[in-house]
């Protein structure tokens, strides 16, 4: 499965890859804002006010040519610029750590997302693209995947424009149980399979390359399983609210996978309800499910559960200064937490949430 992103070529260092793309992740962990710094954000009165506090930390390069008026997407999408452009760089000097380009999958993966969406929703290719920032795409020289796909006349002409990607056998899939069911997120679980089972393939094949070195600290191997339990559990979880047979469901496994293994997902799978599968986690995941009403609760509960875990776990592949894949690694998923928590910050600004209501949603 191919990522397309390309590679760099190698120069003379007296730094081995190890080194240098661990150095780099600490280095770059200075430019993340701390907890204070984002629950100040929230106090924002106004996007204006927002922005001009934004433009004071590491977000102010793509945050310079901003003119009023503002609005909370324009903002995530400049955030996600960003974050790509990190992301792609380390892309380029840690060709030997596959696994960093097969993440970067998930930014191009985010895009598809919203076009296939899109198309599926019939929206027009002007409303769109204003939501789609194709900056990822535009750096790993991959654009046309995405501008192929806003083009097309609806979605049936769009899926097939995405053959010899690695995303097509995956959005097929998706395509079938949407007509025959009609829920949109079908897309999502689907892209987000394509994805993690070319990681999970990496990981698996070069287990060796991906070790920590140091003791208690948390490296590539951590992350990788809290990211495919993450995924297996919510995916049956998902399939059972939205009505896919036990067959259709373990077609979405992705093995080998972190803490849950095949068997207890085929129990979930076969259980009576939503809320009977989420029990059968409780010995492996002991989150907090308390005051869910509705099986859509359970499942964002849930799915919160496994958000703090992976911000744990990327916190703690900082520990002792460990040097390493693992690091960068830690520090592109801890830029994506900062962007998700910032970009619902802004869409709380917007809408006029108070201050508190906004600080305790987000994921710090």
């Amino acid at each position: 499965m191919r990522s397309g992103l390309g590679h760099a070529k190698p120069g003379r260092c007296r730094l081995s890859t190890r080194t240098y793309i661990g150095t780099k992740a600490f280095a770059l962990k200075g430019s993340l804002l701390d907890a204070a710094t984002v629950q100040k954000l929230a106090e924002a009165t106004s996007l204006d006010e927002l922005v001009n506090r934004l433009r004071s930390t590491s977000y102010g390069d793509v945050l310079s040519g901003f003119s009023p008026p503002f609005n909370a997407r324009r903002i995530e999408l400049a955030l996600r610029e960003r974050l790509a452009t990190v992301h792609y760089s380390v892309t380029q000097g840690a060709s030997k750590y596959s696994i960093l380009q097969l993440y970067y999958l998930r930014d191009i993966a985010w895009d598809l997302k919203l076009a296939l969406k899109a198309r599926a929703l019939g929206r027009p290719y002007e409303e769109t693209v204003e939501y789609i920032d194709m900056k990822a795409e535009e750096l790993a020289g991959r654009r046309d995947l995405i501008v192929k796909v806003l083009s097309a006349k609806d979605i049936n002409e769009a899926v097939p424009l995405l053959q010899g990607s690695e995303f097509f056998s995956d959005v097929e899939k998706a395509l079938a149980r949407y007509s025959a069911k009609g829920e949109i997120r079908f897309f999502d679980v689907y892209i987000d399979h394509a994805v993690l089972m070319a990681i999970s393939k990496e990981f698996s094949l070069n287990a060796r390359i991906y070790s920590s070195r140091a003791p208690d600290v948390n490296g590539v191997e951590d992350m990788v399983k809290v990211d495919l339990d993450s995924y297996n559990v919510l995916a049956v979880l998902r399939a059972k609210l939205w009505g896919l047979t036990e067959s259709e469901t373990q077609e979405l496994f992705i093995a080998p996978g972190g803490r849950v293994p095949p068997s207890l997902l085929t129990t979930m799978a076969g259980a009576d309800s939503v809320t009977e599968a989420v029990k059968l986690i409780e010995p492996v995941y002991h989150f907090d499910l308390q005051g869910a009403r509705g099986e859509e609760e359970f499942i964002d509960l849930v799915e919160d559960g496994f958000a703090k875990l992976a911000k744990e776990t990327a916190s703690l592949s900082f520990v002792w200064q460990s040097l390493g894949p693992g690091t960068m690694l830690a520090l592109i998923k801890l830029m994506d937490f900062e962007v998700s928590n910032l970009a619902a910050i802004a869409i709380g600004v917007e809408a006029g949430i108070e201050a508190k209501k906004i600080q305790s949603r987000l994921r710090i």
